[in-house]
């Protein structure tokens, strides 16, 4: 038994909900109003004894065992639910081994040494004379003793060795500075010296409130960079860090919304404002492991852009720099396609809000925090927002301009997940081009080279309602945990995409070509193999791929226990290789086609509940009738989509076709 299924045999999921959820017995599970959403109405919260799960069939639409519960009602990551649910339950967590706890505790140095820098640089900028500019500086941008204590702004003094002095005084070596990036090295002269001189500190911390590198910016007038980072280190790697959420992400969840800046002082403006749930994502575009991050606190992202940024020019460049890239590595801002497909698979909903030209979040909120908010409630789901900006200035009597228009935003459109919604997107640019819907059908597009997320049409949201007849708590049904292995379709499908990591590529193509929705964590059982995926995807999109043997070396003992659990199960042969996309695949759906047929039964177990009660039944059959149309609907496409993939893997092997 594995250290997550001990947890969960030893804990009640009922027990844990009922902490936080007023539960009352509704036959032989448990109903409440949904946590995760504003739902006063009547509930559409289930708890389920038996299989110890639970599920929202409200506005949410989500569920799962103990671990997403807590993960998602407290915001923590597994390794913070593990802790804490195994000190509830009683049960010791194995100590890594001795390389593991050598790392650890290397690591907890060198955060140990970024606190101390932190508090160094902070002092400086309180009473050191040369830190009188940078006071001004702060000053200036009406930043008050709160808000600097808050975040922990310091200065760093004009010199190429007193940040070095002073922590070799106080034990450190020059080794831990570099590997922390407080000193910088020149490998042609062998020379180390201060990489941050005469410059406004801004610690970075990570979602746990570490200090793990800084943001320091020119107080020269033309000084460049304006702003220097910390380079990529093993603690800073600002493609998975968004500055601000430490402290943010208290906020975003009573907000439940999420508001993503450019710049650190944006942030910081905002926060003294009262505009709390807003975080920067330092000048690159985002990527999924910051958006994975923010969807433990919400779903819904508002992304705020420059007009730099939103422009037309870098909006069409960057929906081309998304098409034309493999590995989508490539700097730019805004990446539309990359958040539609992250959107998709995420089932996220993103926002875009343009800012006044020559304005940013610091400088609206400075001169009219009442702007601010209005400003945000202008946003537009993304594919809107492209349509606008591609369509705003074009000559609609150019033919080829708009076929150019068409030719960039339709592959847009086509990563959208929901069939709805892409049929409404496609209409839309129909409409904004003067153009007929079934043209824009006819476009030719180029093939794609890169990672796709399928279209396909996960069920629609179901009414969020449910009987408010409900008696009070009887008696709990004696739970049956769950198997400890989960489903041995996805559990397949993990140990043959650790062996062969673009393998989940392939997979997602041959579910996108009978638009079926891309490989999720709702895919998933065991909360450890929703991370293992995440590594997967990762794994994937890296240009050189580390061996399992490394990835290994990377990972907790309660990981590592899973992955190796994983690795010791039987692999397809790279002669197989060919056919194994189309085998996953038909997996899947059959594990989802399990999933749905479940929910049904789930359904009409509720309503025969309420049997005895003539009114009431008829009631529920009201409810209930239109979420178990669309599960019978999503059973149908799926099996649509097998028999398909069936009959065109039995093609190509009639025809001796090699994919």
């Amino acid at each position: 038994m594995s250290v997550t299924q001990e947890i969960k045999s030893r804990l009640d999921i009922v027990d844990i909900v009922s902490e936080q959820v007023n539960l009352r017995r509704s036959g032989r599970n448990y109903a409440g109003f949904c946590p995760f959403h504003t739902n006063t109405r009547t509930p559409a919260f289930y708890v389920f004894p038996e299989t110890q799960t639970w599920h929202c069939f409200g506005e949410c639409s989500e569920g799962g065992d103990l671990f997403s519960y807590v993960m998602k009602k407290e915001g923590w990551d597994f390794r913070e639910a593990l802790q804490n649910l195994a000190k509830r339950a009683g049960v010791t967590l194995d100590e890594p081994d001795p390389e593991a706890k050598r790392r650890r505790k290397s690591e907890e140095k060198l955060v140990d040494l970024l606190t101390t820098a932190a508090e160094y640089f902070y002092q400086l900028l309180l009473f050191a004379p040369q830190a009188e500019a940078a006071r001004k500086y702060v000053a200036d941008r009406q930043l008050n003793e709160e808000t600097i204590s808050t975040y922990r702004l310091g200065f760093a003094l004009e010199s190429w060795d007193a940040c070095r002095t002073h922590f070799n005084d106080q034990g450190y070596s020059d080794e831990e500075l570099l590997k922390v990036g407080l000193l910088t090295e020149n490998p042609d002269r062998g020379t180390r010296y201060d990489r941050f001189r005469n410059r406004l500190m801004i610690p970075i911390c990570d979602v746990e409130g570490r200090v793990v590198g800084f943001g320091a910016r020119t107080l020269e007038k033309d000084g460049v960079p304006k702003y220097l980072n910390s380079p990529q280190t093993a603690l800073f790697d600002k493609g998975r860090l968004l500055y601000g959420l430490d402290s943010a992400k208290r906020y975003i969840r009573e907000a439940r919304e999420v508001v993503i800046v450019e710049g650190y002082m944006d942030v910081m403006q905002g926060w003294q404002a009262g505009f709390r749930n807003m975080v920067a994502q330092m000048g690159t575009a985002l990527t999924g492991d910051q958006l994975r991050l923010l969807k433990r606190y919400t779903k819904r992202f508002v992304l705020a852009l420059d007009a730099d940024a939103a422009g037309a020019k870098a909006t069409m460049r960057s929906l081309q720099v998304a098409r034309d890239t493999l590995d989508r590595e490539v700097e730019t801002r805004f990446d539309a396609r990359g958040l539609v497909q992250h959107e998709g698979r995420l089932q996220a909903d993103i926002h875009i809000v343009t800012l006044p030209e020559g304005y940013d979040p610091d400088k609206i909120i400075r001169s009219d925090r009442d702007r601010w908010p209005q400003l945000l409630d202008q946003s537009q789901p993304v594919v809107a927002y492209v349509i606008g900006v591609a369509t705003r200035e074009l000559d609609l009597n150019d033919a080829k301009a708009k076929s150019a228009v068409a030719q960039q935003v339709l592959p847009l459109i086509t990563d959208i997940v929901d069939p709805v919604e892409r049929e409404h997107y496609r209409q839309q640019l129909a409409r904004a081009l003067r153009t007929d819907e079934r043209t824009l059908r006819m476009v030719s597009l180029p093939q794609e080279t890169g990672r796709s997320q399928p279209s396909g049409p996960p069920p629609p949201p179901p009414e969020d309602h449910f009987p408010p007849e409900l008696n009070g708590i009887a008696p709990k049904t004696k739970k049956t945990a769950p198997s400890p292995r989960g489903d041995k379709r996805a559990t397949n499908l993990l140990r043959q995409c650790l062996e062969y990591p673009r393998l989940i590529i392939q997979v997602n193509r041959s579910l996108m070509r009978q638009e079926q929705q891309s490989i999720g964590e709702e895919d998933l059982v065991i909360p450890e193999d929703k991370l293992i995926l995440d590594i997967i995807y990762d794994r994937a999109d890296q240009a050189s791929v580390v061996t399992i043997e490394e990835l290994c070396d990377s990972l907790d003992s309660v990981l590592l226990e899973r992955v190796e659990t994983l690795v010791a199960l039987p692999v397809s042969p790279e002669s197989e290789l060919s056919r194994l996309p189309d085998r996953l695949a038909m997996s899947i759906l059959d594990w989802r086609l399990a999933q749905a047929r479940t929910e049904v039964e789930q359904l009409q177990q509720l309503s025969r509940g309420a049997h005895s009660q003539t009114e009431l039944a008829t009631s529920m059959a009201q409810l209930y009738g239109p979420r178990i149309l669309e599960l019978q609907v999503k059973i149908k496409w799926i099996n649509k989509a097998k028999d398909a993939i069936s009959a065109s893997g039995q093609r190509r092997a009639e025809q001796g076709i090699d994919r």
